[in-house]
């Protein structure tokens, strides 16, 4: 199952980068993917509920002044 969120507030295209490459470690990541450019944050996993919230604890430690919501 896959979940896109609209990403507001990431600052460059580095740090997404980083960012998508952290979630796609995260366990029970399928695919990963953070847009810059359309302010996007795409993932896909099978147990979508447990990975999602992993995936939001992570964002909110690493880019506490974005906003995220779902698309």
């Amino acid at each position: 199952m896959k979940r896109v969120y609209r990403f507001e507030g990431i600052d460059c295209a580095c740090c997404a980068q980083k960012l998508e490459d952290k979630i796609a470690g995260v366990e029970g990541v399928i695919s990963a993917s953070v847009n810059f450019i359309t302010q996007k944050l795409s993932f896909e996993a099978e147990n979508i509920k447990e990975v999602e919230e992993r995936v939001l604890e992570l964002i909110k430690k690493e880019e506490p002044d974005c906003e995220l919501r779902r698309a």
